[in-house]
């Protein structure tokens, strides 16, 4: 049996997406300026002993610096998209927050490959710090429901609801 709710989107779920928009690459901002008080790791002495088996992680950097990069890249294109279109409508689009996303995604992400690379070289171990993975996951969580809120919203305005979304579920 196929059942129709009505769900009611209120305003501020829908404007939240500006809070989204700016809050995601902040997160990464944030670790990418902690990293600028990250020490190298102080060399280590020699053992008497020597060890058969050493568990040794080693971070695929190359893999890090692309993904990092390409992510630069796309809050790059997404701010030039937004520059062409407001010049060729005419009209400032009104409380998006792309524009203040994507200064930060673009200063988070180049930052942290940028920063990430620098005190690698010079000893850190980057890579392997909690918080640039806590950072940069919580930054993919919040843009997927940003994408989440965006579809609901571009749903809305095809159906010509303006506050109702109809959910349907098999029940």
């Amino acid at each position: 049996m196929v059942t129709t709710i009505d769900l009611v989107i209120p305003r501020g779920i829908v404007d939240s997406s500006f809070i989204l928009r700016v809050l995601s690459p902040f997160l990464a901002l944030v670790a990418t300026i902690s990293l600028l008080f990250q020490q190298p790791q102080p060399a280590r002495s020699p053992s008497v002993i020597t060890s058969v088996v050493i568990a040794n992680f080693i971070p695929r950097r190359a893999s890090i610096l692309s993904l990092l990069s390409l992510v630069s890249i796309s809050y790059f294109l997404d701010g030039i998209t937004f520059v062409v279109s407001t010049i060729l409508d005419k009209v400032w689009p009104r409380h998006t927050g792309i524009e203040i996303n994507t200064v930060i995604g673009v200063a988070a992400f180049a930052g942290l490959a940028a920063l990430g690379a620098w005190k690698d070289v010079s000893g850190a171990k980057v890579w392997t710090l909690r918080r640039i993975k806590v950072a940069v996951t919580l930054a993919l969580l919040l843009d997927a429901s940003l994408v989440v809120l965006i579809g609901l919203k571009i749903r809305d305005e095809r159906d010509g609801n303006s506050l109702c979304n109809h959910l349907t579920y098999l029940g």
